[in-house]
């Protein structure tokens, strides 16, 4: 609070500063005493230290403006000129060179006391010049030599009120010399903390306004110090020359009054500092606590857990990642994992990951890694940044998973069922072959009704095949894609598909291009189409639509039927290969499968809605945009 408030305190200050000044200035003017100078025994501020002072007032006013910098110079400059003039005119005994003889000698040799305007007043004047124009400057020794000028003429003015209260002479003398008046004493103590605050990039000003708390003690205990003992001293002075005390027992009760408020000063800083360690050991092991119960919960989990600097070192590991790894954990900590676990000609492909993390971007892949005993596996990754408190990311958090097994399992499985249709597809074509050479004439009724199921049964047969072939080859092979007229070849799907005994409507709506692999999107809506004509066609009045909506800026594609439909259990399975619902009609449950698949590779989604008996509306997207 007192950093962000200091430019409000410098202008009350510069207020504070020009209206004590202009009060000196009416009191000569109107020859008022009591605003020259308290009394008419005091020494009264000179009226050119008046003026001068009204001008560091605006300094400190205007210290904030950023177009007042050529105005502050010329005020700065002013006061430093004041204070040279007056400095070497004491220093060389010239007279006639001085300003407040010039301007105001017939009221300063009128005054009872001679008010000229005293060496040290210019001294002190010649440093706030010189401070006031450093204050910009960025040399470091600069402001170290700015932030001591400042000090120097504080303890000057405060050494100078201690003399007044202290009950020196009225006017002030040392060794013969005037000295500054009380009131300029006084203003240019809050000169001096003005300029101590003005700039405060080092040494004790940086100290005196941090926002930590051992800096808010200390402008506390500071303000104390200053205020507190020299009034503890001028009582102690009042009661000796009231006679209510020796000198020697005053000097005594000052010491054991100052001795104990010091201690009491101590006490209470003390007391500030076990209340902060008892409460940064109860945060220490609150804090030790979550730690605690956050190891143990990363290292219960069966995914492997790392933290990992954008050097590419690792920070943290869980158990699990040790373990996916084949690793110990203090042969993985501040090593480069990546070139310990990926082949030379791979880690490059790793290091461009490793850049583009930098940038905060989150990933989710699958590689090959070898572990420490040289077994290959394959891991999935999914990596996010790590955030600082000043929004910077620091690291990045990985989570591994072995997804050897699942992977093997999957290519067994497409490789056995793309053996299966490959062998099952020569012994299906021979029987074909050998069906289709039966001529049903030769044959009685009963035999010809055989023969028309064995045909059945084999063209299913072949269906089955078929599809299973295309299932496992969608499944590893990658798609080429290129702008394909959907509406085209939904019109020649919907030929090829449509029954010849076909009573219902179809109705085609337009469609827009995609971007997509043509063949896979034919088959992709001769399986739509397919279930369409089929699960409607037992209605009076089948009913189909194909079309397309836009929503949150993506294209969205249908197909729609009022078929038999399903109930909510069949549609949470509608997509599982070799799933069938309907016994009433014909299927090996691999078409929507297969749908699933091509949707897939395009990078889109699907889903469906149904609800027995009204019929079923497939909606996808061809893309992840």
């Amino acid at each position: 609070m007192f950093v962000e408030n200091r430019f409000k305190y410098l202008k009350w200050l510069g207020v504070i500063l020009m209206s004590l000044a202009g009060l000196v200035l009416v009191g000569w003017e109107f020859n008022i005493t009591v605003l020259k100078s308290f009394s008419v025994e005091m020494t009264a501020m000179n009226p050119l230290t008046a003026i001068t002072f009204i001008v560091a007032g605006w300094w400190l006013c205007s210290y904030k403006e950023n177009n007042s910098k050529n105005t502050l110079a010329i005020a700065a400059i002013f006061i430093l000129i004041v204070g040279l003039v007056h400095s070497a005119a004491y220093l060389f005994l010239l007279d006639s060179i001085r300003f407040d003889d010039l301007l105001f000698r017939q009221k300063v040799e009128s005054s009872y006391i001679n008010s000229h305007l005293a060496p040290t007043t210019a001294v002190l004047f010649l440093l706030s010049g010189i401070i006031m124009l450093s204050n910009s400057s960025k040399i470091p020794v600069l402001l170290k030599l700015r932030n001591l000028l400042s000090l120097l003429i504080f303890i000057v003015s405060y050494a100078s009120i201690l003399g007044y209260l202290y009950g020196r002479d009225s006017a002030y003398r040392v060794e013969g010399i005037s000295t500054i008046a009380l009131s300029t004493a006084i203003l240019f103590l809050l000169v001096s903390i003005g300029l101590f605050l003005s700039n405060i990039k080092h040494g004790l000003p940086k100290l005196f306004v941090s926002i930590l708390e051992g800096s808010s003690l200390f402008r506390k205990v500071t303000l104390f110090m200053l205020v507190f003992p020299p009034f503890l001293g001028y009582l102690r002075i009042l009661g000796e020359k009231r006679g209510l005390y020796s000198h020697e027992y005053g000097s005594e009760l000052f010491t054991m009054i100052l001795t104990f408020i010091v201690f009491i000063l101590i006490y209470n800083y003390a007391h500030l500092l076990n209340n902060k360690q008892k409460t940064s050991i109860a945060l220490e092991k609150q804090l030790k606590q979550s730690e605690r119960k956050f190891r143990e919960l990363v290292s219960s989990l069966k995914e492997g857990v790392a933290s990992i600097d954008y050097e590419g070192r690792l920070i943290y590991c869980n158990p699990s990642y040790c373990k996916i790894l084949g690793y110990k954990e203090k042969e993985l900590i501040g090593n480069v994992v990546v070139d310990m676990i990926i082949p030379i000609e791979r880690r490059k492909e790793f290091y461009e990951r490793l850049e583009r993390r930098k940038k905060g971007i989150s990933e989710n892949y699958q590689t090959e890694i070898i572990r420490k005993d040289g077994e290959k596996i394959i891991i999935d990754i999914k990596s996010n940044s790590l955030i600082d408190d000043q929004g910077s990311t620091v690291a990045y958090v990985v989570s591994i998973n072995d997804i050897t097994e699942e992977i093997r399992q999957l290519e067994d499985i497409k490789a056995f069922s793309s053996s299966a249709a490959h062998d099952l597809n020569n012994p299906i074509n021979k029987i074909m072959t050998v069906v289709d050479l039966v001529d049903p004439q030769t044959l009685n009724e009963e035999n010809r009704e055989f023969l028309q199921m064995v045909k059945a049964t084999v063209s299913n047969m072949k269906v089955l095949t078929q599809d299973l072939l295309t299932f496992s080859r969608l499944g590893k092979q990658p798609l080429e894609k290129a702008e394909v007229h959907l509406q085209i070849l939904v019109e020649e799907v919907i030929k090829q598909q449509k029954p010849l005994d076909f009573k219902g409507t179809v109705q085609l709506n337009t469609l827009p291009n995609a971007l997509g692999n043509e063949a896979a999107l034919k088959q992709l809506f001769n399986n739509l189409l397919s279930n369409a004509f089929k699960y409607s066609s037992k209605k009076e009045n089948p009913a189909i639509e194909i079309g397309s909506y836009q929503k949150e800026h993506q294209t969205f594609y249908y197909v729609k039927d009022n078929g038999v439909g399903l109930n909510q259990e069949q549609m949470k399975t509608l997509f599982t290969p070799f799933k069938r619902y309907h016994s009433k009609f014909e299927g090996n449950g691999l078409g929507l499968a297969i749908v699933k698949r091509i949707i897939d590779k395009h990078g889109g989604t699907i889903f469906a809605e149904s609800d027995t008996d009204k019929g079923l509306t497939f909606h996808f997207t061809l893309s992840h945009n």
